[in-house]
């Protein structure tokens, strides 16, 4: 089971709370762009998919994350300008929100990391995903080796990425790729996953080469479940549902990217 936090006290936060402006005019290379948002819905992602980005006014650390992350979903400004790209997600008592997370990884920073898929054969040498009998699970189709390696804990596969290796977020952008949304025309072929995968992974991280000459990623990257009794993260329910809040320290940019499962019927 993730570790989900809800408190870390090694380091107070800002005595009047963290303060956050809306970037509107923050431009992506993957969501809203020509060539990659053309994938998106047709993998099933349309409106209810949102990227988006916040500058924060005083510097957030590690320790500091679970105030920051309680303070951005009670903030009117973040909440005004969510209202408007994420229409899954509502805060109706702010004041009650407590937010409830897992830390992601990102110490994967290379797309060499999802080779495993080939090596475990659910992708063949021409980058053909191969599939597999349809069968349902908690409402989602598992149609190819991919998506059981992801989702089925039951299957053999499963276990050629350990639980540490699932919490990689190259690793979660990836398996939302491949889910998509319910009315997903997928891919026979993994290159149009592949390719939109790093451009979300440069979207949403900052990295840095290190004195050493490897790339070191910045961010701090956090995975939302809950806001507790404070408000509503998602329409429904569905292992499809994602939403990250990555932080820049160094810029004081906070981004997030959701998407709110909603079916079709």
């Amino acid at each position: 089971m993730p570790l989900l936090i809800e408190e870390l006290n090694e380091e107070a936060p800002p005595e009047e709370g963290f303060k956050f402006h809306w970037l509107p005019d923050a431009r992506f290379g993957s969501f809203g762009s020509e060539k990659i948002q053309p994938l998106l819905d047709k993998w099933g992602f349309g409106p209810d998919m949102a990227m988006c980005t916040f500058r924060v006014e005083q510097p957030v650390t590690p320790d500091t994350l679970q105030a920051m992350l309680d303070d951005f979903f009670r903030s009117r400004e973040v909440l005004g300008a969510l209202a408007q790209v994420t229409p899954g997600l509502r805060a109706f008592s702010p004041d009650k929100v407590k937010v409830k997370w897992e830390r992601m990884s990102t110490k994967a920073v290379s797309m060499s990391f999802l080779n495993k898929f080939e090596e475990c054969g659910a992708i063949g040498h021409s980058g053909h995903i191969r599939g597999r009998v349809e069968e349902d699970y908690e409402g989602v189709p598992i149609c190819n080796l991919i998506r059981e390696v992801v989702l089925c804990e039951d299957s053999d596969m499963y276990d050629f990425f350990s639980e540490q290796e699932r919490r990689e977020f190259l690793f979660r952008i990836f398996s939302h790729l491949v889910f998509g949304g319910a009315s997903n025309q997928w891919e026979d072929h993994v290159e149009e996953y592949f390719r939109v995968t790093k451009e979300v992974y440069k979207d949403l991280l900052s990295v840095r080469r290190s004195e050493t000459g490897d790339v070191e990623v910045l961010s701090h990257v956090a995975s939302v479940v809950s806001l507790g009794h404070g408000g509503q993260l998602f329409p429904k329910e569905s292992p499809l549902n994602f939403c990250y809040v990555i932080v820049d320290p160094l810029m004081r940019h906070v981004r997030l990217w959701y998407f709110g499962y909603r079916p079709i019927w």
